[in-house]
Order: structure tokens, then sequence, then C-alpha cells
């Protein structure tokens, strides 16, 4: 990282030199004007102006890819500020030329003459050539990390859907909903066909998203009607869920079984009985998905948060963003960020 850090000095200090030295060599100048311009108090104030924007411009590009490069939503801005990013060097060698001339007192500081404005074209694209060139070594060596950060979510990804199967599969889930279709079909026939029902697509659904690495929104709350259908018959009427999606976030991407994880939570975690109902609110809010209850926390239960860690981490690897977890006197809320195609 030191060594980054010098190399990007020295050679915004050469585009420096390099501008000042054709600058003040345009045959426009007068005598007395470039005499002046020979200083070392100007050549040093060449070499921090484009220190200053050239470690500006990559710290642009920093944040242009932390904020811009995952969400496709917003990538039409990157063209409109890197074309900003360029105006601001012809501007500056503009600037500089400009302020060097007045401080030379030059009765004409604005006008150029003699192939002045070609000169000024030809150090602007100069160090446009060699800009991108430093970019596109940033963009190099983004290209490789991210390529590593998408080996650790392959491994994250697999540990997670085959925690999340062993979850879905353990005998206590299974179990609890083999008694509960007992007992439907022993005292209500007919929904126990759409208990059946429900219970076949949350498996389906299980299975098929460990070859995903991404589901849509709509995909995961089909899946989550299916799931609190077969609690809400196990545990009666006292659990319910109230959404709170708009239509054009449906098609946004989260990683599989997220829902589950947290309803999971909600229901491992919380007592739930006719005198302490638990309604979960699952809502959209500002690009992020939200699960929220009441707090009726379970005497006998420790939580250990390995779900919520891990989900954290896919999130981050995935998208950059984190996971955010808000426990309130009443309200616990988890909001998981969401990609858009």
């Amino acid at each position: 990282m030191r060594w980054n850090h010098l190399i990007y000095c020295l050679l915004f200090s050469g585009l420096g030199a390099f501008s000042y030295l054709l600058l003040v060599n345009y045959t426009d100048l007068t005598p007395r004007i470039a005499d002046a311009l020979y200083s070392r108090g100007a050549f040093v104030f060449f070499i921090l102006a484009f220190n200053v924007l050239g470690y500006t411009t990559l710290r642009i590009s920093s944040w242009i890819n932390t904020q811009y490069a995952v969400n496709v939503r917003y990538r039409w801005k990157i063209p409109a500020i890197y074309i900003a990013v360029m105006s601001l060097y012809l501007l500056l060698n503009y600037g500089l030329l400009i302020s060097a001339k007045i401080l030379a007192g030059s009765s004409n500081p604005f006008t150029f003459a003699g192939g002045g404005w070609r000169l000024l074209i030809i150090v602007w694209l100069v160090e446009l050539v060699i800009l991108g060139l430093v970019l596109s070594n940033r963009s190099m060596l983004n290209a490789l990390r991210l390529q590593r950060k998408t080996a650790k979510l392959q491994a994250e990804n697999d540990t997670a859907r085959y925690t999340a199967l062993q979850n879905q599969l353990n005998p206590h889930f299974l179990f609890n909903s083999l008694n509960t279709l007992i007992a439907e079909i022993e005292y209500n026939p007919g929904n126990a066909v759409s208990f059946t029902k429900h219970l076949s697509s949350v498996y389906r659904y299980v299975l098929q998203s460990q070859s995903k690495t991404l589901v849509t929104l709509s995909e995961e709350l089909e899946f989550t009607r299916s799931y609190l259908f077969l609690h809400e018959v196990r545990l009666g009427n006292c659990l319910h869920c109230e959404y709170d999606i708009p239509a054009d976030s449906k098609d946004s991407l989260l990683p599989p079984l997220t829902l589950q994880l947290l309803v999971e939570n909600v229901i491992k975690h919380n007592s739930i009985t006719q005198s302490k109902p638990m309604t979960i609110t699952i809502r959209i809010e500002n690009e992020y998905l939200e699960v929220s209850n009441p707090i009726h926390p379970k005497k006998t239960t420790a939580s250990s948060g390995v779900g919520l860690q891990n989900l954290a981490k896919r999130c981050q690897l995935m998208s950059g963003g984190d996971i955010l977890i808000e426990r309130h006197t009443e309200i616990f809320t988890v909001k998981v960020p969401l990609l858009y195609e």
C-alpha cells in the first residue's frame, strides 16, 4: 500500500511537471511573463495541484466502485461522473495558465494565440491517457479482489445452504409438521390438504435454492407464505404476518432463505400464545427489506446469533452492504440490503 502511494505521487508529480513545462514554454507568452513563470514556486504549485486532483480522482473512482458498481439502477451515473472529472483536468490546465499569466501581469490573460488552445488540448489528452492507465490498473486490481470475494462468497453460500437445509429438515421441524398434519387429517381434513401442499412447497423451495446464489424477493415471499402457513396452523390463531411490499421491489434480489432465517428467529426466540399473539411485519424501506416483530422473549431460549452473522457475511460479500439490527424496548427489527438488476 505504501509503495502504491509513492508510485501515484511520482506519477501525478510527473504529470504536473509535464504540464508545467509545456504551458510555460507556450510561445505566445512574452519574455517577461515567461521569466516570471520560470520559478520554483510556480513549479511546486503545479506539482501540488496535480497531486491533489490526482488523489481526488482516485478517491472518486473508489467511491464509484463502492456506491454504483453493484447497483445497476444507478450505473448511468458512472460515465457522468467520469466526464465531470475529465472536464476538471481541462479546467485545471486552463485555470493554472490563466492564473500564472495574471500573476505575471499579462494584459490579456484569457486569450491564447499561436496555437495555445491546441497546446492545452494536447496536454489534456496526454493527462487523460496516463490517468486512464492508472484507473485501468486499479480496475484490474479491483477485479482480482472481486474474484477472491466471489470465491469466498461461494464457500459461504455452500455453508449457508447446507445449514439452511439441515434446519429445514431437522427432526424437530419435521416432527412438529407431521404431528400437525395428523391432527388436521383427523379434525380438519379439508385443511390437511392445504397443509400438505404448503409443506411440499417449503421443501421444494429449499431443495431448489441450493443451486442459486440470489433469488428474487417475490420468490422469497411466496416461500414465506407457505412456511408461515405451517406455523400458523400449528400455533393456532396467534401468528400473523403483514406485508408492505411495493410492486416495483418484487424483482429485487437477496440471498435465498433470508426470510426463512428471519421468520424462524422470531418464532424460535419469542413466546407466541393466545394471550401474546405475534404479528411479523415485512416491508421495504429505503431499498432495505425490513422484518420486525414485537419482543415476547422466551425465558429458556438463548440466542447465539450465528444465523444473523452468517446472513451478514453473505450480504457483505454480495453487495458490500451490511444488515442492520435494531432492538428497541418493544420492537426487534432486522434490515437486509436488496440488490437490483
